[in-house]
This record gives C-alpha cells, structure tokens and sequence, in this order.
C-alpha cells in the first residue's frame, strides 16, 4: 500500500512540526545555565554565636559570607540590593533556624492574641519582610498586616541584587514565609545542595529574576493546623520559578516532600525542569500561567508564560488535599492528586518522564482542578480585566512518558447525595464533560464559556492507561503506545 500525495503531505506536515518543537527545546538545553556563580571579592566567616546580618551588612556585592558548622538561631537575614555568596560548611551542618511556630497560640488575659513561639518582627519590619508583605495575600488579613510582619520571615532574603547570588552548603528550618528566595535577580541565581524544612510559603523561589539555577536541593513539608500565625497548609511551593519574563531556568535533581506544589513554574518563560523527585503534593510539578504577577504588586501579568521542558522527572504518590486559588477564588479551589499540570502555558515538551500513583486524597470529593497523571488545561483568566492576559495551553508536546496508575475523582451526581469515587485516569486534556465554571467576581456566579484547548499538542510514545479527551480540546488524539 501506497500513501496517497496528499496524506504523504500531511505525514511530512506533522512530522516537520515535531521534529521543529523538539529541535527547539535541545536548542534551548545548550543555552540554559549550567555552572555556579563565582565570588571574587572579600571573605567574611560567620561562626553560630554571631549573626550573619552584620557580615552581610558589612559585606559589598561580590564578596562571600562562609558559615561555618552549627546551628544559627533565630536568624533571618535580609540581603538589600547586594550581590553574595553564602557557603555553609554542608546542607547537614549549617542550619539557620527559626522557632518552632507550630506551637499552640497563647490568648492573654486582655484577649490578644500572641503566635506560638513565633518571634515578633520590630516595628515595620526590614526591607525583605516588608517587600514580600506588600505582595503576598497571605501577609494581610482585613486590611492589617499579620503581627507586624512577623508571618514574613524568611531564611534568606536577597532583595534587588545588583551582582550575581549563590547560595550552597547549608539548611533553613522553620521560617514563617520562605528558606531561600532571590527577588528581582537579574544578574544570576544559583542554589545548590541545600535543604528546607517546614516553610509556611516556598521552600526555594527565584522571583522576577534571570539565568537561575536550582539544583540538589531537598525540599521537606510540615502540615500545619490553621492559627493566627499560620495558614494552614504545608507552604506554596518546594521549588519555584515565579514572575520571570527572562528566567533562562534549570531546575534539576531536586526532592520535594509534602508541598501544596513540588516544583512550581509560574508566570515565567524558559527553562528545564529535570530529574527531579516529587511526592507527596497536591499538584506534584505546576507548569501555570494564571494571568496574575506577584511583583510588582497588583498588575495583571505580561508574560508569555511557557518555553519549558520537563524532562526525566519521577513524579509519584502525590495525594495531598488543598485549597488552593488567590484574588477572588482564595483558598477555595480544591486540588489533589496531580501528578505533572500545564495550565494556558504554550511551547511545552513533557518528555521521559515517570508519572505513577497519583490522585485524589480520602475522602474523596469533586475538585475544582482535575486529578490526573498529565493534565492539560485552559483556564479563564480570573482577576484581571487585561485581554488576551494568558492565552490557552498550546504547543505542547508528550513524549515518551510513563503515566500509570494515576486516579481522578467522579462525582456523577455533583452535590447529590451519591459519594464521589476515585476512577484511573492518566492524561487528560481539557475539563471533565459537564464541567460548568462561574463567574468568582459576580454574586450571581454565571456560567462562563469554558476555554478551548489551543492548537499544536502532540502525543507520541508514550505509555499510558485511561485518558480522557474534555471540554474544549477539539481533535486532541492521546497517544499511549509506542511509535
């Protein structure tokens, strides 16, 4: 048998258009960073007796800060506008700890309220615990900020470099926001070979910054029950890449435990996320693009969000439960038990990637957010009145990964008295049929037009389970053997 000149056409159409998408994402692996920013400047050793505030304080860009063993207590340090090196002694030797603020509230004889062990922030805070206060929903709560600041401390703050940031060799524990974050670094972030613990937001973030790097880290989760001093869940993200136009990332080798979200790519365009360990979330690596930008604050986004590949990563076991949305669906989107997430992204290549044993947490009930292994979502763009803010999720390319085992929850009679069941679902592509989304913003709550999957998704190789082809995604064909 003979393919006719027209079908021969076609076949070499939609072969050109892989080979391009995959011709691509090789092309931007040889451009992404690959080496650790180097420090040419001063030396200045910290024992754990001493605060390593004052060394940054009396540090200029360029130079190192060395921690040597030990722990440094109640430590959070805010670098404004500097760009250093901070080396630990190793990720089990050097900790910078915060108390443990997991301890009950304390409610005095007067009624007030005052946080378990939590350290109280002075008087307006310092410049990295206002900067994240002025943009981040959970630091406000009526309009008042939360203990003057104090639910914004972070182990390590970088505000503003104006030289390249390194930081390696040591662990946080225990900070209120963040462990690591670097914001507005467009000079270079590398964060390697250290360890987070029981962050109330992100493990690792680089925010609004370029050519980061974020590799062998250990991300671990505490869960935390609802206070004045906490906000319930086990913190945003693991690792994150936020609010970058620029962000030329690698996000390589890391293990997250426990987060809302593992690894966490938001409002930002490329980059690789690669060989990565995630379990235990409830979204396990969230490739998003929501329209919505953290810094600066209260702008509708601009980025094109996407140009990532998500190569050779194990996403596993994760089945937490959350309540997760910002703006005007706060803390009420229920999520659980996705494994690998790419919403209103474009240009996208999910590739050799092992994605088993993921779903919804007992008891099971209808989410906001479907569970599955791969999903592949177009979400209409909530908070912001900016048109064409995030187009639909497009060009996108699954190729060659293992997606079994994984599970969604059906609740055929919605709010009826029937339970919801959790059923095996690998990839999906669009909403669940009768998915119905109203209009947060209107007390009416309207229905809104569910957004149409965008052209250009592939599915090759791959091997696969259910599947399920929903709401909005046309002629989308899922792929589950091997070509």
């Amino acid at each position: 048998m003979t393919d006719s000149p027209t079908r021969r056409s076609r076949s070499r159409a939609r072969t050109a258009r892989r080979l391009t998408l995959l011709s691509a994402f090789l092309l931007l692996l040889t451009m992404l960073p690959a080496g650790v920013a180097s420090a040419t400047g001063r030396t200045w050793t910290v024992y754990p007796n001493q605060s390593i505030q004052d060394a940054v304080n009396r540090a200029s860009s360029g130079d190192v800060i060395r921690l040597v063993a030990g722990e440094y207590k109640n430590q959070a340090v805010c670098v404004n506008g500097k760009g250093l090196t901070i080396v630990g002694a190793g990720a089990d030797k050097t900790l910078i700890s915060w108390p443990d603020w997991t301890k009950p509230d304390v409610v005095n004889a007067n009624g007030s309220v005052t946080p378990g062990d939590q350290v109280d922030a002075p008087a307006g805070g310092n410049a990295c615990w206002s900067e994240w206060a002025s943009h981040d929903p959970e630091s406000v709560k009526q309009g008042t900020l939360q203990h003057q600041l104090a639910d914004d401390v972070s182990g390590l703050f970088f505000l503003n470099p104006n030289g390249p940031v390194t930081v390696t060799g040591l662990s946080t524990l225990n900070h209120t926001a963040n462990g690591i974050v670097v914001e507005g670094g467009k000079k270079g972030v590398v964060v390697y070979q250290t360890k987070g613990k029981g962050h109330d937001r992100y493990g690792i973030l680089a925010s609004n910054s370029s050519n980061i790097v974020i590799k062998y880290n250990v991300e671990t989760a505490v869960t935390r029950v609802p206070s004045s001093n906490t906000s319930g869940n086990s913190g945003t993200a693991g690792v994150s890449v936020s609010d970058s136009a620029n962000a030329n990332a690698l996000v390589q080798g890391n293990r997250t435990n426990g987060w809302n979200i593992g690894v966490f790519i938001r409002e930002s365009r490329t980059g690789a996320v690669v060989g990565n360990d995630i379990t235990n979330s409830c979204v396990g690596i969230n490739l998003f693009d929501d329209t919505n930008t953290e810094v600066p604050p209260n702008q509708a986004s601009t980025i094109n969000a996407g140009n990532f590949a998500v190569l050779s990563n194990n996403v596993h076991d994760n089945h937490r439960f959350c309540l997760a949305g910002i703006g005007q669906v706060a803390a009420r989107l229920k999520v659980s038990g996705t494994g690998i997430a790419v919403v209103n992204m474009d240009t996208v290549l999910l590739k050799y990637n092992t994605v088993i044993n993921n779903g919804p947490a007992d008891p099971v009930q209808l989410l906001d957010f479907p569970a599955a292994g791969i999903l592949l979502l177009s979400l209409p763009a909530f908070n912001t009145t900016t048109p064409n803010a995030a187009i639909p999720v497009e060009k996108v390319a699954v190729v060659s990964n293992k997606v079994t085992g994984n599970t969604t929850a059906v609740d055929p009679d919605g709010p009826g008295p029937q339970p919801a069941f959790r059923a095996p679902l690998d990839i999906e592509v669009g909403f669940p049929p009768g998915t119905v989304l109203a209009d947060p913003t209107n007390p009416n709550n309207p229905p809104i037009p569910i957004p149409p999957i965008g052209s250009g998704i592939l599915f090759q190789g791959n091997t696969c389970g259910y599947q399920l082809v929903g709401l909005g995604a046309g002629n989308v064909k899922i792929d589950c053997g091997a070509h």
